[in-house]
């Protein structure tokens, strides 16, 4: 990811990650949109400090969900648990054990929200409420990392 001061400007950054199309082949690039993180720069500094926890969890997914609710445009949900995290500017910590990292993914494969949740009683491995939240699981690891 490359900051341009003189345009103000901010290139995709894409990751390769496990593709929800065919989970079992080869793994494709998920783009973190410029605009989208330069704003986060910005504006929002720890959610932008953030986006190294995003990475991790498209680089190493424990869940990933599909039709996203909130979203009129269906896509994916991809969720993991980062060793650290930004809990606070200039504040890096142990990502916390009640709490889970989700990415979601609109269907042009492009990032659009990155942010911690609860997990869910039942599941620590998905999102609280994931059930009415989403349509379902899509895929999921078979090995627990701690």
């Amino acid at each position: 990811m490359t900051l341009s001061n003189e345009e103000n400007t901010v290139g995709d950054f894409a990751c390769q990650t496990i593709d929800p199309n065919n989970p079992t082949g080869p793994k494709i690039d998920v783009i973190f949109p410029g605009d989208y993180t330069l704003c986060l720069y910005k504006y929002a500094r720890v959610r932008y400090e953030n986006l190294r926890a995003a990475k991790y969890v498209l680089e190493h997914t424990e869940r990933i969900f599909y039709g996203v609710q909130d979203s009129d445009q269906g896509g994916w949900c991809y969720v993991g648990r980062p060793a650290e995290w930004y809990a606070a500017e200039g504040v890096i910590a142990p990502f916390p054990d009640k709490r889970i990292f989700a990415v979601y993914v609109n269907p042009n494969m492009r990032v659009y929200l990155c942010r911690d949740e609860y997990v869910d009683e039942r599941d620590a491995r998905c999102p609280e409420n994931w059930m009415i939240r989403y349509r379902g699981i899509l895929w999921k690891s078979t090995s627990w990392r701690t």
